[in-house]
């Protein structure tokens, strides 16, 4: 059972792996933000609605998050990586990458959660629309970010000069 597992973390923290599951919250946020625009737009949309389609995304966002920001983790712990060996430079995107979409998905939720405070005392209201907006903003930039991240998976970004060891050549 162990190898499965191994198998497993090692395909979803790949190259590809992290492609696929990117495209798939890229697909789902753009889902999430067409959808909101229409039940805005077209006034038949309910703050429950909403809060389900704005939750489900946010949530997959943190997840997401959470394993790319961990991949040099796992790889160690799946024995691909070694412990003192130094992060490269697709393990600072993902970081990167991960941090983003934990944050935007929190706050995702955060929105969420506020928009059911004014909820309990009235329908509507400026707040709600307000709260409303925020979370389509965020989740745009969070659609954002994957779109960014997909084009970081499909072109390896090489490190900028500051971040290139520049042993040896401090004699010179």
């Amino acid at each position: 059972m162990k190898p499965i597992i191994k198998l497993i973390a090692a395909a979803s923290i790949s190259r590809p792996g992290l492609f696929f599951i990117n495209l798939i919250l890229l697909i789902v946020t753009l889902f999430l933000v067409y959808d909101i625009s229409a039940m805005i737009f077209g006034r038949n949309g309910t703050i429950e609605e909403i809060d389900d389609l704005t939750d489900n995304v946010a949530t997959i966002m943190v997840a997401f998050g959470v394993l790319i920001e961990e991949r040099h983790e796992i790889l160690k712990l799946i024995g691909s990586g070694k412990k003192n060996q130094t992060p490269d430079n697709f393990s600072d995107i993902t970081t990167r990458y991960g941090v983003y979409f934990i944050v935007v998905g929190l706050f995702i939720e955060v929105s969420v959660e506020a928009m059911k405070i004014p909820i309990r005392f009235s329908k509507g209201g400026l707040l709600e629309e307000v709260l409303i907006a925020g979370s389509v903003l965020l989740s745009l930039g969070g659609l954002l970010a994957s779109i960014l991240f997909a084009r970081d998976l499909l072109f390896r970004i090489k490190p900028k000069p500051a971040d290139i060891s520049l042993s040896g050549m401090e004699n010179k």
